[in-house]
């Protein structure tokens, strides 16, 4: 690195403004930038910032916020914050002083009423009644505006009421009653209760029975005979009050704005821009756009000495952290690009691998049961040709019986059938199988035949058979005698699965690429461990001696020779589902 800045150093006022065939360079903005075309250029360098190239080379100063750190910065934003929790401060003690005087005021009118009850009280039980002139002299009290005694239903003694007694209470009586709610609600509940106008205050004191009431009033203790309204002037106080909250909120707005001013230019000159950039850039990053570079901190003039500011410095940190994880991104791309290789290898290998010990357990498995199965075929071949030849030789003599000509010839077609298919077997399970004649063959009068044979049988045994076919299905390839042999079995498989009765389904439709013929009964299904059993030799899931296993062997086997497939999906109760899906002649050709 030292000896690359010396060399720059050395040429950079030859090269300035130079763009040669070599590695080119000039200096704009005090940014050393290097060109270089490829293949030819000992290094790879696209701009190099050197602040002390050249003295000639303006450096841009920066100013004292700049070079102060963020803690610094935070500081000097706290700093007008503070001031205005000062002036809060003074709004609360303003508001606290207000809830003080209230606080007082409640007090004054806790121990006025006291004084009120107390005298009533005293009259009551000196007198058994209540000076008129004492009520009146309650509204010259000084500390109140007005005060207004309130009467709840007094219950007095029986003794105390007498006729002079009971005329005085009607007539005052209305007048002391309550006249609001807020009246009302004291008298009700028994609590005081206080509100506050602008330039009022108001108390509403109760007095609850004690048991000194008892003596002239027939009430259980704490009853709520009255109320004293007591309404108090804060006319002078008020206008203090609102003359200090509205110095207080105008001093508060000014401070209010001051601070939002001051901490927004702060905040947003030196904080927010500069997070907003690294921001910009993460997001660059995240769309996967690693060329985007960070230089609003450097064109500020970070880049014009030393600074301890921390998103300078974090700035630098994120240039150097997308280098490094470009470079590293690079490195993982071309090892993901390996491994993507090797897996889809593996996977190819895999199943291959699987396939080949299907393959191989299938051969296995035939490979056990045909050499048996070669000497069976051998040994049955045998009399089954000779009982063919005497059937041929019988035929012939036999003259004008044309019955007995109809059984044997019968006979002999049976033979000729069992020997054929003895024959097919033994090539099928040697590896060879013979040959099929190749002929386009037509699926729907196919099935339409099959069904045919099977409607009469299917219908004693209680079997509701459906073939659903389309107008038009394409031809498929193969040997109609064999897709025969094949659907038959099925059908016979499914006839036997259902001897209770039950319904049987054999749908066609044309697929991609092919022809799909499904097959489904509603039977007593297949258990999940010898799903994988049915296509080999010899396997049956039948209790009576009604076949030998060979018929889903034999199938597989055509259908294979027709390039097709053959599935199956059951389950125990749920009925089987064959599903053979064949190539058209078009596909094969193709």
């Amino acid at each position: 690195m030292v000896r690359l800045k010396n060399f720059l150093a050395t040429n950079i006022e030859e090269s300035r403004g130079t763009n040669n065939d070599n590695c080119g360079t000039f200096v704009r903005g005090g940014t050393l930038y290097v060109q270089r075309p490829p293949r030819r250029c000992f290094f790879d360098v696209h701009w190099v910032t050197l602040p002390r190239l050249n003295s000639s080379i303006r450096k841009p100063r920066m100013s004292l916020f700049q070079r102060l750190s963020l803690a610094r910065k935070a500081l000097l934003g706290i700093l007008p914050l503070f001031l205005l929790f000062i002036s809060v401060s003074v709004l609360l003690q303003n508001h606290f002083q207000e809830q003080e005087l209230m606080g007082q005021a409640q007090v004054a009118a806790h121990n006025y009423a006291d004084i009120i009850k107390e005298s009533l009280v005293s009259m009551m039980v000196n007198n058994s009644e209540v000076d008129s002139s004492f009520l009146e002299r309650l509204n010259t009290l000084e500390q109140f505006d007005t005060v207004h005694i309130l009467v709840n239903k007094l219950r007095l003694r029986q003794e105390l009421l007498d006729e002079k007694r009971v005329g005085r209470l009607e007539t005052k009586y209305k007048a002391l009653q309550p006249h609001d709610d807020l009246e009302r609600k004291v008298i009700a509940t028994g609590r005081p209760s206080f509100t506050r106008d602008v330039d009022r205050f108001r108390g509403v004191i109760p007095f609850n029975a004690t048991k000194v009431c008892q003596k002239c009033h027939a009430v259980p203790v704490g009853y709520t005979l009255g109320a004293a309204d007591l309404h108090v002037s804060f006319e002078q106080i008020s206008t203090v009050a609102t003359g200090n909250w509205r110095r207080s909120l105008i001093i508060f707005l000014i401070f209010t704005g001051l601070v939002i001013g001051i901490a927004t230019f702060i905040f947003t000159r030196y904080v927010s821009k500069p997070v907003d950039h690294l921001v910009t850039a993460m997001k660059e990053i995240g769309r996967g756009n690693l060329d985007y570079e960070l230089r609003h901190l450097r064109a500020d003039g970070a880049g014009g000495g030393r600074s301890n500011d921390e998103l300078v410095f974090l700035e630098r940190m994120f240039d150097s952290m997308r280098q490094s994880l470009q470079e590293k991104i690079g490195e993982l791309d071309r090892a993901n690009t390996n491994l993507s290789t090797r897996n889809r290898e593996i996977e190819q290998a895999l199943q291959k691998l699987k396939q080949v010990q299907e393959e191989l357990i299938r051969s296995e498995r035939l490979a056990a049961t045909g050499k048996m199965t070669a000497q069976l075929s051998h040994e049955i071949n045998n009399p089954i040709h000779n009982i063919q030849s005497l059937l041929e030789s019988t035929l012939r003599k036999v003259n004008g019986n044309d019955q007995a000509k109809e059984l044997i010839g019968i006979a002999l077609d049976e033979v000729t059938r069992m020997a054929k298919l003895t024959r097919q077997m033994l090539d099928f399970y040697r590896g060879s199988v013979v040959d099929i004649s190749l002929e386009p063959v037509d699926l729907v009068s196919l099935l339409i035949e099959i069904g045919k044979l099977y409607e009469e049988p299917l219908s004693k045994q209680h079997i509701a058979f459906a073939l659903r076919l389309p107008p038009e299905l394409p031809s498929v390839e193969g040997s109609r005698d064999k897709l025969k042999q094949v659907f038959i079995n099925l059908l016979s498989n499914a006839r036997d699965a259902m001897p209770g009765g039950g319904t049987l389904s054999v749908v066609a439709r044309a697929a991609r690429g092919g022809v799909t013929v499904t097959v489904h009964d509603t039977g007593v299904g297949i258990r999940p461990e010898n799903i994988g059993r049915i296509f080999d030799a010899f396997f049956t899931t039948k209790k009576e001696l009604s076949g030998v296993g060979l018929g889903l062997s034999v199938s597989y086997g055509i259908i294979q020779q027709h390039r097709g497939s053959i599935e199956v999906k059951s389950g125990v109760g749920e009925g089987t589902t064959f599903i053979i899906q064949l190539p058209t002649v078009r596909e094969i050709n193709g």
